[in-house]
């Protein structure tokens, strides 16, 4: 089926809201003005460390700030390609169980074959993942909340049987390097790791055409495929990668647990989601990018913290990303309803 098909064929899930160019494009020119939104994640930070220093006086020591920014390092992986997706007005729910088969992968099948082919299989099926995604959101225009909803389940379904729910192995060498491992003893290569991933997508947004498409697509799906934009070759691409991005992260968190088990991408929803609207992305589509979601990857690091530190058990914190969500939800509603 081509890209000029049906008309309606951009199922991003949300409404025209713009005119086809990225809302990071305002009236107001300046630095400041095109980044305003960046200031609340990072001011968050500040607000967080002055907490935690007034509550743990050592918790901002270098050696545990470094520590926290390698927390964040995993989550940032994997918000990364949320934010692409959320850019395009949809969501993906089946990061869950996406980064858990993608490490149940690696250690069973670095056990059976070199590591270099367990990783490539790991990461290889995580995209497959993300591609089926993208081919049903984009052809069949299931809504990207049911499609990726419905393929948690299967992905939960799977990775039982394929272990018969107990996972065996550990995790190759190379990914505790990767997680936990730093260069002459000083540089987490994780950090490492996060600052190129962190170029190379900034680039993608900022530099490419996929970049701005994704933008117009957020802001206007049927404006842009009358404009010429292959919309559902875009959707396909971005779930892609955004499947292999859960993979990437499945692959550092095993290499910081040291093994794989059940459910555990379960936690890591939620705050991918809340890292990229605190981030300044919003929930709608159309603005935003990653250099928000870095920020707010920290920020949800440093808020769990800072919740352990005062006593509220992660029931707690579950309930406050969905709050944080729901509050985004509201204000980037009420920002688009202005604007229109």
């Amino acid at each position: 089926m081509s890209d000029t098909g049906d008309a309606g064929i951009a199922p991003t899930g949300g409404a025209s809201r713009g005119h086809g160019g990225s809302r990071e494009l305002g009236g107001d020119n300046s630095w400041l003005g095109q980044n305003r939104a960046l200031l609340i994640p990072y001011g968050l930070i500040l607000l967080l460390l002055a907490a935690a220093a007034i509550r743990a006086p050592g918790f901002v020591s270098a050696p545990n700030l470094t520590q926290q920014l390698v927390l964040a390092s995993y989550l940032g992986v994997i918000a990364g390609g949320q934010t692409l997706v959320i850019l395009t007005g949809g969501i993906d729910l089946s990061i869950a169980w996406n980064l858990n088969l993608a490490a149940i992968l690696l250690t069973q099948l670095s056990e059976q074959m070199p590591v270099f082919w367990a990783t490539a299989g790991a990461l290889g099926c995580a995209a497959l993942v993300g591609l089926i995604n993208g081919l049903g959101i984009a052809y069949l225009r299931i809504p990207s909340l049911v499609m990726t909803l419905g393929m948690n389940a299967v992905l939960a379904g799977v990775t039982l049987v394929y272990t018969n729910g107990s996972p065996q192995g550990e995790a190759p060498q190379f990914a505790r390097d990767l997680a936990v491992g730093r260069i002459g003893g000083t540089v987490p290569w994780a950090l490492l790791f996060w600052a190129l991933f962190s170029a190379g997508l900034v680039f993608l947004l900022r530099g490419t055409v996929f970049g701005k498409r994704l933008y117009a697509i957020g802001n206007n799906p049927r404006a842009s495929y009358l404009s010429g934009v292959p919309v559902r070759r875009v959707l396909v691409a971005t779930y892609t990668l955004c499947g292999l991005c859960a993979g990437l992260g499945g692959i550092m968190l095993t290499g910081y647990s040291q093994q794989s088990y059940l459910g555990m991408g379960d936690l890591y929803v939620l705050p991918a989601i809340a890292a990229v609207v605190i981030g300044g992305t919003s929930i709608l589509g159309g603005s935003g990018g990653y250099v928000g979601t870095i920020a707010g990857a920290i920020t949800v690091v440093l808020l769990q913290n800072v919740l352990q530190i005062v006593g509220i058990q992660p029931a707690g914190q579950q309930i406050l990303y969905g709050v944080i969500i729901l509050i985004m939800l509201f204000v980037y509603g009420r920002n688009a309803r202005v604007q229109e």
